[in-house]
């Protein structure tokens, strides 16, 4: 556990203009042959007595890029602020150089690490009377990282009692995302058919990468052509195997855990996930567990449109109000 200094030229400005009322720390939750994954803290500077809310937060970037700690929406950050929360997001094994399925195992440890008690004794090396309440949880995600919060409670992947799930845009479908063949009208028009990427590309990158290295971690837009690549190729995942457990579609259809209440929102003019899936994957819930709490918005603008909102944005005011009526408990 260390202290870590948070970038600014990792944040969007509303919540950068903000940090300076947190402090950050950063943690080991798993080691592979000597190599940490990382979670990382984010706790307010003043924080009430008693145990404290937890914000459990995926980040995005279609599994082949992403950090943990970069690009916190600053109503994440507020919401922390207002009810006292400690915000922790964790690093987790990518493609290409990874298999799917590794990094659902890394989420998988991630949760165990905190059901154990493991994060609360680590975090109280560095700050001893900060208790976080960890059943009394917000789980979120945008893009990838609400396909992760999403999964997280539909396998589940932890045994705590999530108290609402925050998803930003998620991967729902992932069975057409990753179809080669009869690609579907919506997915056609998505960024990741807008250009030919040759797998070969993919083979390159791989080749230079050190046999054994763990990849936890890569900037956000530097690799969206592996993606792109993986995802033609049909080299993604294995699409008979991994569907059936880690597509939020495939899932509720085959009987999925009970869902906590969901706030659900995405963008109509989104270029890299098509709308339709989020409208589609909601229709199936209100039929199959049609007693679910749902907040289900449609905005506008490009697929990371809320980089830049904060809880005083007008479209959120009502969505927050509604995750608020189940979280903090």
């Amino acid at each position: 556990m260390e202290r870590y200094n948070i970038d600014a030229g990792s944040q969007h400005p509303p919540a950068w203009r903000i940090f300076d009322k947190f402090t950050t720390f950063r943690a080991a939750y798993k080691i592979i042959d000597g190599q940490p994954i990382h979670a990382f803290f984010v706790v307010p500077n003043d924080l009430p007595s008693g145990p404290r809310p937890l914000l459990v937060r995926f980040h995005g970037g279609g599994w082949v890029e992403g950090e943990a700690e970069t690009g916190l929406r600053a109503f994440f950050l507020e919401l922390a602020l207002k009810h006292g929360a400690v915000i922790l997001t964790p690093d987790y094994r990518l493609r290409p150089e990874h298999q799917l399925t590794d990094g659902v195992e890394d989420i998988q440890c991630f949760w165990r690490w905190i059901e154990d008690g493991s994060a609360q004794q680590l975090l109280n090396t560095s700050l001893p009377d900060v208790v976080v309440d960890a059943g009394n949880l917000l789980v979120g995600g945008d893009s990838t990282g609400g396909h992760i919060a999403v999964t997280t409670a539909l396998i589940p992947l932890t045994s705590l009692p999530i108290k609402v799930l925050f998803l930003q845009y998620p991967t729902l479908d992932m069975t057409d995302v990753t179809r080669t063949e009869e690609v579907s009208e919506a997915m056609q028009r998505s960024a990741v058919w807008a250009e030919s990427v040759p797998y070969s590309e993919v083979e390159d990158h791989l080749a230079n990468h050190e046999k054994g290295a763990v990849r936890s971690r890569a900037t956000f837009g530097s690799r969206m052509r592996l993606l792109v690549g993986l995802l033609q190729a049909g080299k993604f995942w294995d699409a008979e195997k991994d569907a059936k457990r880690l597509c939020p579609m495939r899932l509720l259809e085959n009987g999925a855990a009970k869902l906590p209440p969901i706030l659900l929102y995405h963008s109509k003019e989104d270029e890299i996930l098509p709308w339709q899936h989020t409208q589609e994957w909601a229709a199936k819930l209100r039929t199959v567990q049609p007693d679910v709490p749902l907040f289900l918005t449609f905005q506008q603008g490009d697929h990371v449109f809320d980089r830049d909102d904060t809880m005083e944005t007008l479209w959120l005011r009502e969505p927050l109000e509604f995750v608020q009526k189940y979280w903090p408990a």
